[in-house]
């Protein structure tokens, strides 16, 4: 009989580790549109590329389908704002590291239920980048930098929706 219990706790315990890694909070949730991005900076490709990243991201998340059509979620906003200023110098003067800021506009609706899900207009996100270094930690470019920010992005707005409990 201990056996038995005891079984059956740590079929619920798995259980319960798989859900909370890979449900979705809003289970009527099953796709998603993503809207183009406004670019309201003048970074040629910059809304392109977070709508791009964004698809991407949503795939490998798996949690909702991306489509065009009867979505039952909707994402959209803006880059209302990019930044790459000069950070921190060396003990020679030289520029060493350099700071990338995006400031985005980020609306999810859920469309089912007619509300919004998660909107922030001054959603500011900064990342560093040190160039010419070989240390594989260390964002090299500002490419690099670019693309941690949209990750960031992307998690923000995961975390506040569909891993909200």
């Amino acid at each position: 009989m201990k056996k038995c219990i005891l079984i059956i706790c740590v079929i619920f315990i798995l259980l319960g580790c798989s859900y909370s890694l890979t449900m979705n909070a809003f289970p009527h949730l099953r796709n998603i549109q993503v809207d183009a991005f406004e670019n309201d900076t003048a970074e040629y490709r910059l809304a392109q590329d977070f709508q791009e990243y964004l698809l991407n991201a949503f795939q490998r998340d798996g949690r909702l389908r991306i489509t065009t059509m009867e979505p039952d979620s909707f994402i959209e906003g803006s880059i209302q704002d990019f930044r790459n200023e000069i950070h921190s110098f060396d003990m020679s003067g030289n520029v060493s590291e350099y700071r990338v800021t995006i400031l985005f506009s980020i609306k999810m609706t859920d469309l089912r239920m007619q509300r919004v899900m998660y909107e922030n207009n001054r959603l500011m996100i900064s990342e560093n980048f040190t160039p010419n270094t070989e240390n594989p930690n260390v964002h090299a470019t500002e490419e690099d930098a670019i693309n941690r920010i949209f990750e960031r992005a992307f998690e923000t707005v995961i975390r506040n929706t569909l891993a909200a409990w």
